[in-house]
């Protein structure tokens, strides 16, 4: 585990207020705080379009505030820190958390449910097997810019232990460090690749997501007293969620609003981004992957790459309560 992970609680401790409008003592909850560790993009806008325009609208819903932090760790420090009451954020940290005894849940799926990062490489290398022997760029040996690209590595047959491993940070870090040839390649969400791409000689590697497709990714998180003393908010939060989800699968829909919040990203780019990433899996429209032999395989590929010390139990980190609810008043996707 590395320094980063073993200080969580100090820094969860020690963590400075987030720009969010207090809720000391407050019930009911007339505001549902959402701190979003995701980088806003064309994958996550679905997870601030549930919490803004969707969850007022259903019924027990409340007006909700989805609030930009910097990165999964950020998130789930807000949720433990009461500054929050969910927190979206990959899997990695937020088991970290309980693992460190924190009463953290997943009640749902976020955009990205499934992986969603893609290779991206210069233009003479042609296949995940041509990465052998080349500088490929990651954020860290415990992140998913490596450990994603390594299991798709080993589905096509490629050795990832004949890789150069290059930390060079971030997205910015990495896309720097390919563009100026310090790296031959490196993982990124799709529109961050596309425009990467019209830079320069670069693009984007042949690989399949099939042994991806039961690997959870990415969470709605929040405490579990949060969860059981607000139970009928909690289903319409995962209603919400299921309702922009739903939305974001038809791309005329997505469109009509994604273009406008992704400004000025371009209508094109945002178009051939929705394309590719639909292939990824991405948006799970009843939240079918939160499930018992999904979590297990997940948390044992995160311990079999050391992003964890120890498994952790589907119960103790997850509940499909508040998702079976929801999908109950819904009704099951068309």
């Amino acid at each position: 585990m590395s320094t980063n992970r073993r200080r969580f609680l100090q820094l969860a401790a020690g963590t400075a207020a987030l720009p969010l409008a207090s809720h000391v003592g407050a019930q009911p909850i007339a505001t549902v705080r959402v701190a979003n560790g995701t980088t806003p993009d064309i994958l996550s806008i679905p997870d601030v379009r549930a919490i803004e325009y969707f969850l007022p609208r259903v019924p027990g819903g409340v007006p909700g505030k989805a609030t930009y932090v910097p990165g999964a760790v950020r998130a789930i420090q807000a949720v433990i820190a009461g500054e929050a009451e969910v927190g979206i954020a990959t899997l990695g940290s937020g088991l970290a958390a309980v693992n460190q005894g924190q009463d953290i849940q997943v009640f749902a799926l976020a955009s990205g449910a499934r992986p969603y990062l893609v290779p991206v490489a210069s233009k003479e290398i042609t296949n995940l097997k041509a990465l052998e022997g080349k500088d490929v760029g990651v954020i860290s040996l415990v992140d998913s810019t490596y450990y994603l690209l390594v299991m798709m590595m080993q589905a096509a047959g490629a050795d990832p232990t004949k890789v150069q491993w290059r930390v060079v940070g971030g997205g910015a870090g990495r896309a720097n460090a390919l563009v100026s040839g310090g790296i031959k390649a490196a993982m990124f969400q799709v529109g961050q690749a596309l425009e990467i791409m019209e830079k320069g000689p670069f693009q984007i590697l042949p690989s399949s997501f099939a042994g991806l497709k039961d690997f959870i990714f990415k969470a709605f998180w929040a405490k579990r007293s949060f969860l059981e003393s607000n139970r009928g908010l909690a289903e319409a939060i995962v209603q919400a969620n299921l309702m922009a989800t739903r939305e974001a699968l038809d791309k005329k829909a997505f469109m009509a609003y994604a273009v406008k919040e992704l400004a000025p990203m371009s209508a094109d780019i945002v178009s051939r981004s929705y394309d590719i990433l639909r292939e990824t899996g991405p948006w799970d429209p009843d939240n079918a992957l939160l499930n018992r032999q999904a979590g297990d395989l997940t948390v044992n590929e995160m311990v079999r790459f050391k992003v964890l010390n120890a498994p952790v139990a589907f119960d103790k980190w997850a509940t499909t309560d508040y998702v079976k609810a929801a999908v109950a008043k819904l009704g099951p996707a068309k």
